[in-house]
């Protein structure tokens, strides 16, 4: 028997360990290229048909999963809609973005407040307009950690999501399994049946109640943001009265057809304002606002014999200051830098260095911040400025990792079946999401990938 050299026996152990570990790195999740994420578009086309569970070929789920799944979104108080993918379709990042699209596609096509949901294989990761930032990742990483199965799973999400819609956030929290919340409390429901037979509609009264405390919740956040709509229609009529006299003195020919129509904008705004009754409702008269200075930036620019503005979205820092001149890179707090437009003050003072003017609004405790900072509530104000440009494309782009950010899908968030807590704050379930008793938390994403083996085999 012919002998093998040591250093050949070592040289070939070496290239059989190289090539193993080659396959290994090829075979490993983390270095697999991820497929492309869905065409919103075409998921966003098969929601409306009325199925609220997009699957693409390749998904784990079976047809059982798949049933069960669109029943949990179909029976949902709220809207939500779904896609099934196969599994590494798409990154943390792209599930992100494939998200805040999808809320803003949805928004467009009418439906404003709404929650999305990506089933990567067994990975799930939600965002919405519907609930507040940092919600969506708690109730994504809760729903998983607590169910090992993914139709469970998709049932808790729902039933956590409908909770928080309707004012119960503690409960939503709640660290027990909420696919069947009324499984094992069969001798409360009964107690609860008992009163009502007894009170002669008590639970109807609870009901009542829930309701008038959401309708008071509501009116103040529309009173709130009323208040900012009122001072920028407010502002916009100064600076029209300070105009005035030099507006007049100019020649007719060119000018008076802007002039009126930043006239004709300032009285519509206010008549838009007196018949608001709903938040939504704001977005008409902040549109009329920004359509308004623009016609008013052209007559300065003829008073100041300076060329005509082009027709730019409003500075973001401060929309009372009328169409932007250019984009400058800026990042919130915390977050990522981006574009977004800005006036010529504010584009010169954060290109030195300096803090721009902000446009600050009252919050609820007394304090003040940035409108893009200030919640959910100011989605229509921001949206009737912003929306028209870009096909609403420029608004999430610039809101991105901000409390605004969230209602228009900013605030997504990822758990895994079967995995731990991301969060402590939300593993406990002490408290609201960013304490304090107001949602204000980030959109973290939380858990990992279904750990208990694999699944066996609404109107729009």
């Amino acid at each position: 028997m012919t002998k093998t050299h040591p250093l050949r026996r070592v040289g070939a152990a070496a290239a059989a360990l190289f090539v193993g570990l080659a396959a290994l790195f090829m075979l490993s999740p983390a270095a697999r290229a991820a497929a492309a994420p869905p065409d919103v578009a075409t998921a966003l086309a098969s929601w409306q048909s009325g199925d609220p569970l997009f699957v693409l070929s390749g998904s784990p789920l079976n047809s059982e999963q798949q049933a069960g799944v669109r029943e949990a979104l179909k029976g949902s108080k709220s809207k939500i809609y779904g896609v099934a993918l196969p599994d590494g379709s798409v990154t943390e990042a792209e599930a992100g973005q494939f998200i805040t699209q999808a809320i803003a596609a949805l928004d467009k096509a009418g439906r404003s407040a709404a929650t999305v949901t990506v089933l990567d294989g067994m990975s799930l990761f939600a965002g919405s307009s519907a609930i507040p930032a940092g919600a969506p990742a708690d109730l994504a990483t809760l729903a998983t950690a607590h169910n090992s199965d993914v139709v469970d799973g998709m049932k808790d999400f729902v039933n956590r999501v409908n909770l928080v819609v309707g004012g119960e956030r503690r409960e939503a929290l709640s660290t027990k399994s909420m696919a069947n919340p009324g499984a094992g409390s069969a001798a409360i429901w009964y107690g609860l049946l008992g009163v009502a037979v007894i009170g002669g509609g008590g639970l109807w009264l609870i009901s009542r109640r829930m309701k008038r405390q959401r309708e008071a919740k509501e009116a103040a956040e529309l009173a709130a943001v009323k208040v900012t709509v009122e001072e920028d229609v407010t502002k916009f009529g100064e600076e029209i009265t300070a105009l005035d006299l030099d507006a007049r003195m100019l020649p007719a020919a060119g000018t008076d057809t802007d002039w009126q129509h930043a006239l004709d904008s300032y009285e519509k705004a206010k008549t838009e304002l007196a018949a608001t009754k709903r938040a939504d409702e704001l977005r008409t008269v902040t549109a009329t606002l920004e359509d308004g200075r623009y016609a008013l930036a052209v007559v300065k620019a003829k008073v100041n014999k300076e060329p005509v503005p082009e027709r730019l979205a409003p500075c973001f820092f401060n929309p009372q200051h009328g169409p932007s001149v250019r984009n400058v890179r800026w990042a919130p707090p915390g977050g990522a830098l981006r574009d977004v437009p800005a006036c010529a003050m504010d584009a010169q003072a954060i290109e030195r260095g300096f803090d721009p003017q902000m446009r600050e609004v009252v919050l609820p405790n007394g304090q003040r911040a940035p409108y893009w900072n200030a919640g959910p509530a100011y989605q229509p104000y921001a949206s009737g400025y912003y929306g028209g440009f870009d096909g609403g494309g420029l608004l999430t782009g610039m809101l991105v990792g901000t409390m605004l950010g969230s209602a228009f899908g900013g605030g997504w968030g990822m758990g895994g079946y079967g995995a731990g807590y991301a969060d402590g704050a939300a593993a406990d379930g002490g408290g609201d999401w960013g304490g304090g008793g107001d949602f204000g938390g980030g959109g973290d994403w939380g858990g990992g990938d279904f750990g208990g083996g694999d699944f066996g085999g609404g109107d729009w």
